[in-house]
């Protein structure tokens, strides 16, 4: 199989799995027990938790939250900031993200205004798909408690201005009394900056399975002093905001994960720019009608979304799929429903959705492969 769909999940590490491996059968404890094993699992998730905090330059471990997945992450930090206002004032809460924001953002969101609990915002982008500041700004209210935004786009892989954003974010609310949380989900953002302090976010998702860590974990950053209500409730486990058995296996994969994305930086980032323009001179060569979806000098390294206007999107699927090519049209999560790519739509016309596919590279892809992609696309009768 050739693997073009990094954007959608990551094989995991050889080394995350090592380090991982022991935490399944050896020390299996439960990190509430109070016995050897269970202290054992408790202290492995104490060190992954420290790890973590470092390499995103969070100021204390109390403010890592382990959850199931990025998902769940965005979930915790819209629905429970906008829970805790409601619960306090007895008024709906305001809250901003844009349109093109994945289904984690968006559907909680959908949820809040349904219920009475929060009015919502989402703004248009520009057509590079860049969320200026201007528009953010002048959607904030009296009652905005928090503006939520993709990192990376999970389907064009437009990468946004959160440090501009942040700045302008935090000079509002130097003269106001309900402070405006920023949140990001960077769960995309496998060469980017993710120092907390750098961005200057309030709160930030991360994942495990899109930085070729395990899938079923995620975590969840926020600042100590943002007060959320849990969403999961029970044994009062993540600082009682995330009750249930932790995942020690997968919290120690997440962290080892990151750590080596933190060390390979540098290496990986080169090698995903010097596949991306491969990729695009042998396109050229080729001589397929092609262009991209979104301004190239904002995207991500890893994602190409790509319009070609001779070809239906689900026949050019159907047909790398049947020549062992692995790629999609856009999210994963949205893929079994035939849609056309929703971003695109938002950004172009259902036209253009429905003629683009999204091409993800990752760190293992060769030059190799890519020339049997476009092989494959050459032989295409409908270019």
């Amino acid at each position: 199989m050739y693997y073009f769909d990094f954007a959608s999940t990551t094989p995991i590490d050889k080394k995350v799995f090592d380090e991982m491996k022991k935490y399944f059968c050896e020390e299996f404890g439960n990190p509430s027990s109070l016995h050897r094993l269970g202290q054992n699992a408790l202290e492995a998730v104490d060190v992954a938790r420290e790890k973590i905090k470092n390499i995103i330059e969070a100021d204390s471990v109390n403010e890592i939250i382990f959850t199931s997945s990025a998902t769940e992450s965005n979930n915790l930090i819209i629905k429970g900031i906008s829970f805790d206002y409601f619960f306090k004032k007895g008024n709906k809460s305001h809250i901003i993200s844009s349109e093109i924001e994945h289904p984690s953002i968006i559907e909680p969101l959908k949820n809040l205004e349904k219920f009475g609990i929060a009015e919502i915002s989402l703004i248009k982008p520009e057509k590079s798909g860049l969320i200026e500041w201007r528009s953010v700004n002048k959607t904030i209210k009296e009652n905005t408690i928090l503006i939520s935004l993709h990192y990376v786009n999970s389907e064009i892989g437009v990468i946004q201005s959160i440090t501009d954003i942040a700045k302008e974010i935090k000079k509002i609310n130097e003269s106001r009394a309900e402070k405006i949380i920023f949140h990001i989900d960077a769960s995309q953002s496998l060469t980017e900056d993710i120092s907390v302090k750098n961005l200057g976010v309030d709160a930030m998702t991360l994942s495990g399975h899109k930085i070729y860590g395990p899938k079923g974990i995620g975590l969840l950053y926020k600042k100590e002093n943002i007060k959320i209500e849990n969403l999961i409730s029970g044994s009062g486990q993540e600082f009682e905001l995330r009750a249930g058995t932790e995942n020690v296996a997968g919290i120690v994969g997440l962290a080892k994960a990151l750590e080596i994305i933190k060390d390979e930086k540098i290496e990986i980032k080169n090698k995903l720019n010097y596949l991306r323009n491969y990729f695009l001179e042998r396109l050229n060569e080729s001589k397929i009608e092609f262009e991209i979806n979104g301004v190239l000098n904002y995207l991500s390294l890893k994602i190409l979304n790509i319009y070609f206007k001779n070809t239906d999107a689900q026949d050019l699927l159907m047909y790398l799929g049947q020549n062992a090519l692995c790629v999609s049209a856009g999210m994963a999560c949205k893929s079994r429903a035939l849609i056309p790519n929703s971003v695109v739509n938002i950004l172009y016309d259902e036209t253009r959705a429905k003629k683009s596919v999204r091409f993800s590279f990752g760190k293992d892809t060769t030059k190799e492969e890519i020339d049997y992609l476009v092989e494959i696309l050459t032989r295409l009768n409908f270019f």
